[in-house]
């Protein structure tokens, strides 16, 4: 059993930062740069992402789970903590499609909020958690090296080879989507009895009421936004959906030898509560907008993964 156990957790070591350099390689792949140029020049759209995702969330969060003390163990609290510190997943951007929002009003936030987490996280998670062990120039050189690097690969090889871009990001999502799949069967496989005791807990509760805070805020920032962004609920589906790849490799790198996996397994379970509650949202939003365009829907489409047929 003990061998197992070591074995899953040898591969979340490895699931973790594959998942973070593969997707970031995919998302690069499939964003022009001109979606970055757009995005930047609209300094209202930037300004409330940014404020939403780095300011009321990280802030008003972490009140929330001081507050809750009593309901979540410390190291269960911290975890969410570094969840809500972290920005600019790459899921979005097929949530974003499923929700049939723009891509460039996906893709473009995205980056710029992912740039905010390189610089944020170092400088505020060691803050809000003092004992917590975070290297701020450790973890911005993991940041760098794993996901911003791999995103600007991305870029610069759809621009050399434009035609086999769209090719090898699939390949690039496909290597991401496996190593998603592996990377929460042995973080929850690792600790499973932790998983239960906190599946039976208000814990759930305390996930769900973040996701619907990061929600309704991400709302507010859309609807005061500039003119690049279009859908007013985009910005609700980035804020909620929280960059678990860089919270992983934080929390990883900042956990000493006593932690017990709680911080890890709190991470993964906001990141599967707001999974559960999102997808369900995008694929009606998306559903209904479709409709109203007047487009011919099929599962392809919902789901995101083909474009969508006009009558």
């Amino acid at each position: 059993m003990h061998t197992f156990e070591s074995l899953l957790g040898m591969l979340i070591t490895i699931s973790v930062p594959t998942f973070a350099i593969a997707s970031m390689l995919s998302m690069g792949l499939r964003t022009p740069l001109r979606a970055f140029r757009n995005q930047l020049r609209d300094r209202r759209t930037v300004f409330a992402v940014l404020g939403a995702n780095f300011v009321v969330v990280p802030a008003v969060g972490t009140v929330l789970i001081w507050l809750l003390n009593g309901l979540l163990t410390h190291q269960t609290g911290e975890g969410f903590v570094i969840a809500l510190c972290a920005a600019g997943a790459p899921f979005v951007l097929q949530l974003g499609a499923m929700a049939r929002i723009p891509y460039s009003e996906t893709a473009g936030p995205m980056a710029v909020l992912l740039l905010g987490s390189i610089l944020f996280m170092p400088l505020v998670v060691p803050f809000l958690l003092q004992d917590v062990t975070v290297h701020g120039w450790a973890v911005a050189q993991l940041l760098l090296g794993t996901m911003l690097s791999p995103m600007i690969a991305g870029i610069v090889i759809a621009a050399v080879w434009p035609g086999q871009a769209d090719r090898f990001a699939r390949i690039a999502g496909s290597v991401a989507a496996v190593s998603a799949v592996l990377m929460f069967l042995s973080g929850f496989g690792a600790n499973s009895g932790l998983v239960m005791d906190l599946l039976l807990s208000p814990v759930m509760l305390v996930a769900a009421g973040l996701v619907a805070l990061a929600f309704v805020t991400g709302r507010v920032a859309g609807d005061l936004a500039g003119d690049t962004l279009t859908v007013p609920d985009g910005p609700a589906i980035l804020t909620s959906q929280r960059n678990i790849a860089a919270a992983l490799l934080v929390a990883r790198t900042g956990t000493g030898p006593d932690d017990d996996g709680s911080i890890v397994v709190a991470i993964l379970l906001l990141s599967a509560v707001g999974f559960v509650m999102l997808v369900p949202y995008a694929l009606i939003s998306g559903l209904l907008r479709r409709r109203r365009a007047g487009e011919r829907i099929s599962l392809g489409v919902l789901l995101g993964v083909v474009g969508p047929k006009s009558d």
